[in-house]
This record gives structure tokens, C-alpha cells and sequence, in this order.
């Protein structure tokens, strides 16, 4: 097989990989939407927008979400999640 042929095969298992497996997990609560939270099976870990005053913690999960649970607001009633 040519290395350009194996690049480009690894390239593209890796972005199949990506997709498969990062999951946007906590995000939400924003001009009155729900929060969304989730149990990852994997790596969860914290992002911002741009600072932590910008508003609630935004994750990542690297593996498989298990589930998915909404609130009003952060800290507020479990509501339905709307699809996505």
C-alpha cells in the first residue's frame, strides 16, 4: 500500500472516530433554555465559550453517553429534553 494511501485511510478513521465519540454532555440554560446534563461512559471535561463568567459549564464527553437528563435552569426541575 502507498503512505499516501495509509495517511489518508488513517485520517479518515480518525474523523469517523470523532464523530463517534465526543458528544457535547453539559450544556444549556441560556435565555431561559434547559440545561442539559448526561452520564458519559469515558472522559467528561469542562469548556468554555470564552471565560467561566460567559455562563454554565459546557462538556464534552469522550466515550458514550449513557444518558441524557434536563433542568429548568441550573440546579432546577428535571423538565423533558427537547430532541436533538
Amino acid at each position: 500500500m502507498r503512505p499516501s494511501a495509509i495517511a489518508a485511510l488513517a485520517g479518515l478513521l480518525l474523523v469517523v472516530a470523532w464523530v463517534m465519540l465526543v458528544h457535547v454532555c453539559a450544556y444549556g440554560a441560556g435565555m431561559g433554555a434547559a440545561y442539559r446534563t448526561c452520564d458519559c461512559a469515558g472522559i467528561e471535561w469542562e469548556l468554555y465559550d470564552r471565560t467561566p463568567a460567559d455562563g454554565p459549564r459546557k462538556t464534552l464527553c469522550l466515550g458514550i453517553v449513557r444518558s441524557r437528563t434536563c433542568y429548568t435552569n441550573m440546579g432546577g426541575l428535571e423538565v423533558d429534553c427537547p430532541p436533538t
